[in-house]
């Protein structure tokens, strides 16, 4: 037991080292932000590489109208068609298990989802409400 102790007293007094830290000395390397671009604005828009915006991976926040809500997507691809030939809006066809869901147009302001509502409530589609969503406006050119 003795030895023990002792075998314990020597190893906390050699693991104490004198050994300082100073924090201000630390270099950490500056984070490589992503550009934020604004893909609406009539400035040409370029990314830091040179290359023009891709305008088919551009979203923002915005509104749609959705119309139906099935688990079929039979039902949802027949709708969308009748839907084609009545409106002149981008129909979209979004899964999120166990629904497809069918929402229409890409709006930035909420006052032209409920222009589009209240006529899609006319032509016999009584329960179309707006949602926010992810939207792929068309841009300027």
């Amino acid at each position: 037991m003795r030895y023990l102790l002792a075998l314990l007293q020597l190893g906390i007094l050699f693991s104490q080292n004198n050994t300082s830290f100073n924090p201000d000395l630390l270099v950490d390397p500056e984070p490589q932000w992503p550009e934020i671009l604004n893909p609406l604005s009539d400035n040409d828009v370029k990314t830091s590489a040179g290359k023009s915006l891709d305008s088919n991976i551009t979203e923002i926040e915005g509104f749609r109208v959705q119309i139906f809500a099935t688990q079929e997507r039979n039902k949802a691809d027949q709708l969308q068609k009748e839907l084609a030939l009545k409106f002149d809006e981008k129909i979209y066809i979004i899964f999120e298990a166990p629904n497809y869901k069918l929402r229409i147009g890409d709006f930035l302001n909420r006052d032209d989802a409920e222009l589009l509502r209240m006529r899609l409530v006319s032509s016999n589609f009584p329960s179309s409400w707006i949602v926010r969503t992810r939207i792929q406006p068309d841009l300027k050119e």
